[in-house]
């Protein structure tokens, strides 16, 4: 994937709302002064439970408009599944595959938690997230595309 630059944002859990299967960031602040294309990944996630869980995996889904998913229910894209090995602390426990083409316009982000079964986790009692924004490079992907437009013709 050709980027030009990236940035990382960090959804703090001292500014989330969080309920039962899901914490919000309201009024993000803003990334760039326009929208620019970008590919959205989830670097690192940690949710923390109090008691402990039925279950050592989370499917998290996130409130992102993207252009390179799809899905068979019409659900928010997934962004990441999280591993726990005590059953309270879930977080990645490879590096996530899962990029998303998206923009940098988030103004709010919602992360929906649900068991493997589609069912809602409990409330958390903290969730962190940094997502990396790699940007993509108009100027290189518009030459590409002159360069292979005589090869095609």
């Amino acid at each position: 994937m050709p980027y030009h630059d990236c940035q990382y944002l960090y959804l703090s859990d001292q500014q989330a709302t969080k309920s039962a299967g899901g914490c919000e960031w309201q009024n993000i602040p803003t990334l760039s002064l326009s929208s620019r294309e970008c590919y959205i990944t989830a670097v690192k996630i940690n949710v923390l439970f109090g008691a402990s869980q039925t279950h050592n995996d989370i499917v998290v889904k996130g409130s992102i408009p993207t252009m390179n998913y799809k899905s068979s229910d019409n659900s928010e894209p997934v962004i990441a599944v999280l591993h726990s090995d005590d059953d309270k602390i879930f977080d990645l426990n490879i590096e996530n595959p899962i990029h998303l083409f998206s923009n940098d316009n988030i103004k709010n982000f919602k992360l929906t938690l649900s068991k493997t079964n589609t069912s809602a986790t409990a409330e958390p009692d903290a969730c962190n997230v940094l997502l990396k924004i790699d940007y993509v490079n108009q100027s290189e992907q518009q030459e590409q595309f002159l360069m292979e437009l005589p090869k095609r013709i």
